[in-house]
Formats: structure tokens, C-alpha cells, sequence
């Protein structure tokens, strides 16, 4: 695969993170009488709840809190993400990604795929995981290394 493709799939990739996710930060009240401990999940996340997460990592206009927050590697996970979002707001308007299934569930991993895409050209997917820490599921250091390995960040 030629260098000048890496780069341009890249390019686009980083463009349809932010630009599929301007405005779409959300946030949630924590009700008062919240019990004690949170039971484990018993089946995996849809990938609508993996694509939310994944959507503010990606969101630059996001706090850098909510963002590593999302991520296994906290802090230290965003410099791949900062790279992304910068090529992502260069990007072609074609350029678009998602989280697809099958959204598969071993213990506290879950697997799903990341398409993106851009028109003209072969689509480009990456198979992704999750780890449930603290009963929040959190793109794991090994996907992030693959979105920093694609943009040409360090992992």
C-alpha cells in the first residue's frame, strides 16, 4: 500500500471523527439515590453505545476530561485522537465512520468494527475492542494504538 493512500485514508478518517461528531457531546445527571455498587453488564454494549463514546474521543471541542475518559489509557490515549480529529477537519466531505457489527462480548472485552469511508475509494475497517473498567466500557490501548498506527501518531 502506497504511502500517499496511508496518508489520504488517514486524512479521511480523522475528518469524519469530528465531523460526524460536532455538537453531539452529551451529559447525564447522576440520580441521588444511586445504589451502592453497579452490577456487571450482561451482554455487550450496542454499537450505537460504542459509537457515542468513541464519537466524544474523537469530539476536539470536547474537554480533554470527557475524552480520556472514554478511553482505557485515559490521558495518555489522546495524542492518537488529537491527530485524528486534526486530519479528520481536512477531510473530504465524503469522508464518514462508524461502529458496525457484530458487537461480540468475551468476559470484559467487546469487539466490534470501525468502518470509515470516503467516497471513491475502498472502504477501510479495523477491528476494535472495548474493556469494561469501573462498569463503563472504554476503547482499549490496543484500538487506540491501531487509530495511532493509521494517522501516523506514536502509540
Amino acid at each position: 500500500m502506497s504511502s500517499k493512500r496511508i496518508r489520504f485514508g488517514a486524512l479521511a478518517f480523522a475528518a469524519a471523527a469530528v465531523l460526524g461528531t460536532v455538537g453531539s457531546v452529551t451529559t447525564a445527571t447522576v440520580a441521588n439515590a444511586a445504589p451502592a455498587f453497579s452490577p456487571m453488564r450482561a451482554q455487550a454494549p450496542s454499537t450505537g453505545e460504542l459509537r457515542s463514546g468513541l464519537a466524544v474521543a474523537f469530539n476536539a471541542n470536547a474537554s480533554r476530561a470527557a475524552r480520556a475518559a472514554e478511553l482505557e489509557g485515559g490521558e495518555s490515549g489522546l495524542p492518537a485522537f488529537d491527530r485524528a480529529a486534526m486530519l479528520i477537519s481536512i477531510a473530504p466531505a465524503s469522508w464518514r465512520w462508524d461502529v458496525t457489527g457484530p458487537v461480540t462480548q468475551n468476559g470484559d472485552v467487546t469487539s466490534a468494527v470501525l468502518y470509515t469511508a470516503t467516497d471513491g475509494y475502498e472502504p477501510w475497517t479495523f477491528d476494535v475492542t472495548w474493556k469494561l473498567i469501573d462498569g463503563k466500557w472504554k476503547f482499549s490501548r490496543e484500538s487506540t494504538c491501531t487509530i495511532a498506527n493509521f494517522v501516523g501518531a506514536s502509540c
